[in-house]
Order: C-alpha cells, then structure tokens, then sequence
C-alpha cells in the first residue's frame, strides 16, 4: 500500500505520521511524494503502519514493465 493512501484509510495526518515515525513533516512530505525513505526509515514506517506500508511499496517493479505487466 503506497504510504498516501495508507495516511489517507487511515484518516491520519502527515505532521501525526511525522511525529509516530520520528520523522520531519517534510520528510514524510517527501515519502509520500515518492521519495524512498532511508532503510531506518523504512523500518519505522512497516513497524507504525503494522506492516501495511513496506520497503517494496516505495519502488517500482523495473521487471514487470519489461515483460508488459501493468502496475497499478
């Protein structure tokens, strides 16, 4: 689940997530842009969100674009 429709489900905001994760409001501005967070981080965010929001949601599947599999 991308991190936007996570806070979004979940009616939090982005200062509330900021502070739950220790993170600047910019930063989580930033993830939820599209940035991928640092691997310490990531691991806050997957712990806070009980694993709704992993590492694997801020990339893209490079692969599946080559064999012609849409990502949603």
């Amino acid at each position: 689940m991308k991190l936007s429709d996570y806070l979004q489900s979940n009616d939090i905001s982005q200062a509330d997530f900021a502070r739950l994760i220790g993170e600047t409001l910019q930063n989580v501005f930033r993830y939820k842009e599209g940035r991928i967070p640092s691997r310490k981080s990531m691991r806050k965010i997957a712990r806070v969100t009980e694993g709704a929001v992993t590492a694997n949601d801020f990339y893209e599947i490079a692969e599946a674009d080559q064999v012609g599999v849409e990502i949603n």
